[in-house]
């Protein structure tokens, strides 16, 4: 409940600046600063609400870039926090969520509906929008969520828009030391929610890799997607070792 107030507030105090900057025009540099510092406290209040513990390794990009981490679970995220503007590639089925889908809609998530070719074709198109106005892009390129450790497959669209562009791409190895907190198996999602959020900390190890950039978007793809795959292994064997 607490979570659902503090993500209530957090979308009103969003919606309530964007209407302001509408009204006064205000610069998109000032717009863009304002509304990330929105989303650091919504983060920052997150954690200390749901008690997740997040444990870094290696060094996040200080340059907008195309963040692509491994997806276990809706709490993906809140622990993926950056220096500079993001906006979010997610599901649209996501986008009627109340509060969350909300929220994501306020700071300019990009809906995808991944099973329609026109969509993944305006998706990369508004990747690139984004990331020309100075955002960066948060993207989980296998598209779901597994429980891991293993990862599934990388949809390929995101890696050819890197490639044509020479965006940078930022990898990033999530694992929770609670793997059922993985969102799996059409688990329906206020129980699972309640389930989870029910306990005192909320472990994570979360892990920044070397940037990649190419003109190969299959090079790309494979080398982005081997080192995860094996931080991803890295990582739960230290949460195993823990035990």
């Amino acid at each position: 409940m607490a979570f659902l107030i503090w993500v209530s507030i957090v979308s009103i105090g969003i919606l309530c600046f964007s209407i302001f900057a509408f009204i006064t025009r205000r610069k998109e540099e000032a717009k863009q600063k304002n509304i990330h510092n929105f989303f650091i406290a919504f983060l920052n209040g997150t954690h200390k609400i749901l008690g997740v513990r997040i444990h870094w390794h290696g060094t996040p990009p200080s340059e907008p870039a195309i963040v692509m981490g491994n997806h276990r679970s809706y709490l993906d995220a809140v622990v993926l926090p950056t220096s500079f503007p993001v906006v979010f590639v997610a599901k649209h089925e996501t986008k009627s969520w109340p509060f969350i889908g909300w929220g994501a809609s306020l700071i300019g998530t990009i809906w995808v509906k991944r099973d329609i070719k026109e969509s993944r074709t305006a998706t990369r198109l508004a990747v690139k929008d984004r990331f020309d106005n100075g955002y960066g892009v948060v993207i989980f390129p296998e598209g779901t969520t597994c429980k891991g450790p293993e990862l599934l497959p990388y949809k390929k669209g995101i890696f050819y828009t890197c490639a044509d562009n020479g965006f940078e791409i930022a990898p990033a190895a999530i694992e929770y030391k609670n793997a059922d907190i993985a969102w799996v198996n059409k688990e329906w999602f206020i129980p699972h929610a309640f389930k989870h959020f029910g306990a005192r900390i909320i472990e994570t190890h979360v892990s920044f890799g070397p940037t990649f950039k190419g003109d190969d978007a299959e090079k790309l793809l494979t080398e982005v997607r081997d080192w995860t795959q094996k931080e991803c292994y890295r990582l739960r064997e230290i949460l195993d070792k823990k035990e």
